[in-house]
């Protein structure tokens, strides 16, 4: 509970976080089956990057797209269905589908099939991810939205073990006539399990998220406080915005921060996912070693360890600080690193130089994500909260296109050490962006509504 006596409703913000999970659980698998099956069809690397690249390629373009679409979803339904909740399931069943597919193609060495579904699967795992994570401050005020943001991520973190954990069972691997490691076996176990999991956590989410009704619960809270937003029109009778148009009511302050922001969150990205990305190779090659795992799996428990610290953190000293304090461990932890890499340190030393650096990095990152997506829905409207969304998205999935391809060029022409220091000078220039944030950070409550709502459970 914070001061203003809003107390966040964990159970409901755990419902509304299974999309998340879902959608965390399904890229888990996609991002490490799909480059064994492509193998399978003798892409080589190159190929299977660009391949891999797509669903990032699409997401700039539809992720925007389908926040303005669900922002403005036809009144009748939404009155009926809520805004949010139909991309969400129609979305989730498609992709569960449509990757049940993907791998009846690939067992039936269907190259045309398997790419074909790829495509459907991408599209419609698109169309609802922003609305997915739109939801969560649709239903949940503003004061406390960064404790709610914590509780998503790490519902998306669980979905991201639970794939990990489910591809170690299920998958089995074999050699080809090279010698070389290839997956085996059809995979039905595993692809059937995930998309089942998907399909329940939907069905879940239809009987017990009632999305109009948590909205409606969450702005009378913010109207008992004095933080309501102005009434609008029925989204029938209004003109649909443009992402122009609805940046074109933001003032030039706040126009500038949400630049800033987003500059940051594309500056972040562009460290911390060439840094993942690249990894499995640099622990080969410059550490001298295979087990690549136990660095991420650190990152991952730090990360875990670190959403709610952060978001009572964020309470005390803003978020705009605790995001720097965020960038500051990520630098430390690259820094770190970086002295003994160019030093030339020995492989032996820099493994275990890299569990220091990986805390660091993982619970920093975590500081970060727990309050940037925050700050820029703070700056949008009720009706405009998926436009926010989609450009957060879209200059994050931007930064995942491009930083995999400019830290392969640094390793391949400068030297594969490098790769830490590549991240450490992005990670730098976040900070640098982050430092002109003006706004974002959560709206003051009246002090006379404070004493409202204290004076009404005293009663």
């Amino acid at each position: 509970m914070n001061e203003s006596g809003l107390k966040l409703n964990v159970r409901r913000t755990l419902l509304v976080g299974l999309a998340f999970f879902a959608v965390s659980m399904f890229w888990q698998v996609y991002d490490n089956i799909m480059p064994l099956f492509l193998l399978d069809f003798g892409f080589g690397a190159t190929e299977r990057g660009i391949i891999m690249a797509l669903d990032n390629v699409l997401a700039v373009v539809l992720l925007p797209f389908m926040g303005i679409m669900s922002d403005h979803f036809p009144q009748k339904l939404r009155s009926k269905f809520g805004r949010r909740m139909p991309f969400i399931v129609v979305g989730s069943v498609l992709a569960a589908v449509t990757f049940m597919l993907v791998n009846f193609a690939h067992n039936s060495h269907n190259l045309v099939l398997m790419l074909v579904t790829t495509a459907f699967v991408l599209l419609f795992m698109c169309s609802y991810r922003t609305p997915a994570v739109a939801l969560m401050p649709d239903v949940t005020p503003k004061p406390i939205r960064s404790n709610g943001n914590a509780i998503i991520n790490i519902m998306g973190t669980v979905g991201g073990v639970t794939s990990l954990l489910l591809m170690t069972v299920l998958v089995t691997y074999g050699k080809n006539d090279l010698g070389e490691k290839i997956i085996a076996g059809n995979n039905w176990a595993l692809i059937c399990t995930i998309c089942g999991l998907m399909i329940l956590t939907t069905v879940i989410m239809i009987f017990r998220v009632k999305e109009n009704k948590f909205a409606e619960e969450s702005a009378q809270k913010m109207k008992e406080l004095g933080l309501a937003e102005e009434e609008e029109e029925p989204s029938e009778k209004k003109e649909k915005k443009s992402v122009r148009k609805v940046l074109g009511t933001l003032t030039k302050p706040e126009l500038k921060s949400l630049c800033f922001i987003l500059a940051s969150v594309f500056l972040w990205f562009f460290a911390y996912n060439a840094l993942t990305t690249h990894f499995s190779v640099f622990a080969l090659r410059v550490l001298d070693h295979e087990s690549f795992t136990l660095p991420l799996l650190i990152a991952n428990a730090a990360a875990f360890i670190m959403f709610l610290p952060s978001a009572k953190i964020g309470k005390k000293i803003g978020r705009k600080k605790t995001i720097i304090l965020g960038i500051g461990m990520i630098v430390l932890g690259l820094a770190f690193a970086s002295i003994f890499l160019i030093a030339g340190t020995p492989a032996q030393t820099l493994q275990v130089i890299m569990y220091p650096t990986f805390i660091l990095v993982g619970g920093g990152w975590a500081t970060i994500n727990v309050h940037s997506y925050i700050m820029c829905v703070e700056l949008s409207t009720e009706s405009t909260t998926g436009t926010y969304t989609g450009l957060y998205y879209a200059f994050s999935m931007t930064a995942q296109i491009l930083t995999p391809i400019l830290a392969g060029l640094v390793m391949d022409y400068i030297g594969q050490r490098y790769l830490v220091p590549y991240s450490l000078v992005f990670a730098c220039l976040a900070i640098c962006t982050m430092a002109f944030v003006r706004h974002g950070n959560a709206k003051e409550v009246p002090s006379t509504a404070i004493e409202e709502k204290k004076d009404e459970q005293t009663e």
